[in-house]
């Protein structure tokens, strides 16, 4: 599992948070230090936090935890549980019978080849 959100999704995710609560939602994480950059460290710090504490949920599950958001600006642990009551199960690759009896034996055919070449490097 991913140690933190992919670049970029947090940012959009509190912009999206900023969005929807305005300043109380920013307001809960800002310090008044101010970075190099101009950005509140607070505001960084809790950013960072988020990631991390987010990390392996999905795009799906964090758009439908947006798309159900409460009344009042959520804490991380509120987040967290809402991420959670909004989980979106992953596509998986379903097998099964559905190749033909030729494809079948050419994909053994292949297999035993490459199992072969193993042998041979060994």
């Amino acid at each position: 599992m991913s140690s933190k959100l992919p670049d970029g999704w947090i940012q959009r995710l509190f912009a999206a948070l900023q969005g929807n609560y305005g300043t109380r939602f920013m307001n809960q994480w800002k310090t008044g230090q101010t970075l190099p950059d101009g950005s509140d460290a607070g505001v960084v710090n809790a950013m960072n936090h988020w990631s991390e504490k987010m990390a392996g949920f999905s795009a799906a599950t964090i758009k439908r935890a947006l798309e159900n958001l409460p009344e009042d600006p959520p804490t991380l642990p509120q987040w967290i549980n809402l991420l959670r009551r909004s989980y979106v199960e992953p596509p998986f690759l379903q097998l099964g019978n559905e190749l033909t009896a030729e494809q079948r034996a050419k994909n053994k055919a292949r297999i035993a080849e490459l199992i072969a070449k193993l042998k041979e490097k060994a």
